[in-house]
């Protein structure tokens, strides 16, 4: 397990459950959905303390990546947008397909 990401995804998770849930299931219930998947995952994710997921949760996660990247495109306003990006930028890390480094030209 990469300690650096552990840490990154444990103080995005906490920040993102700290945050209230955009109104926008009306308009994006794609949205709805990844967030839903996603809590379980990333739950499972820190909760471990090893980072560990299985096959079946990457490909889940990876799937919500997908698509919130979809709405990150299409949604409006500062916190939404701010919300859904964090998620995408948690599924990232987990996924490997961002770096530490990429938080700070964020």
């Amino acid at each position: 397990m990469n300690r650096a990401v552990f840490n990154e995804v444990s103080v995005l998770w906490a920040e993102h459950l700290g945050q209230s849930f955009p109104g926008m299931g009306d308009a994006f219930p794609d949205f709805v959905l990844a967030d839903a998947y996603m809590a379980g995952i990333v739950t499972s994710y820190v909760g471990s303390q090893r980072g560990v997921l299985t096959q079946e949760q990457r490909r889940i996660l990876s799937s919500c990546a997908r698509d919130l990247r979809l709405v990150l495109r299409r949604v409006r306003g500062r916190e939404a947008r701010a919300f859904v990006a964090r998620s995408v930028r948690i599924a990232d890390l987990i996924l490997g397909r961002a770096t530490l480094e990429e938080r700070h030209r964020q």
